[in-house]
């Protein structure tokens, strides 16, 4: 094996960004799996979920919650909206639409949070009660972490390397 290659898969094991897309696309693929039937995917699921948990967000708080480029989130947004499952209210651009789950969106919604109710028991099952909770809160802290770290790191203008 040549020092490149260790260091790679020194990456694929200890790099959390690493582990931590591979682990989203796992999940993003049982999820859509799980919500097929529905008609929907993980990522129209998370959207409907932010929407309907939210007091009317706008694109754009949404798109600040999630993490997401505005532009993207736009996107994804739009084909909801043709679905007739999201409607814009009221002002202009990204920072003035309300976005409101339309009757067919709650409707949806309703059948979806079963769905993912079961999906989630199987993967606390699959994983363990006990190992699934310890995941979830140490998801939540590599979160702060990585935005505090990212903090730091733009505001001395370097990585710290």
């Amino acid at each position: 094996m040549t020092e490149a290659s260790d260091l790679y898969r020194r990456v694929e094991t200890e790099c959390p960004a690493f582990q931590a897309r591979v682990t989203a696309r796992a999940l993003t693929r049982y999820y859509n799996a799980c919500f097929r039937p529905l008609g929907i995917t993980a990522e129209q699921f998370s959207l409907l979920v932010g929407i309907g948990g939210s007091h009317e967000p706008t694109l754009a708080e949404l798109a600040a919650r999630a993490g997401v480029d505005a532009t993207t989130l736009s996107r994804s947004i739009k084909s909801l909206v043709q679905r007739d499952l999201v409607r814009n209210d009221g002002g202009r651009g990204r920072a003035g639409k309300r976005l409101v789950l339309t009757e067919g969106g709650r409707r949806l919604m309703d059948e979806a949070m079963v769905t993912w109710e079961h999906a989630r028991a199987q993967l606390a099952e699959a994983l363990g009660e006990e190992a699934s909770r310890v995941a979830s809160v140490a998801m939540s802290q590599l979160a702060v972490a990585a935005q505090a770290a990212a903090s730091a790191v733009s505001s001395t203008g370097s990585s710290g390397t």
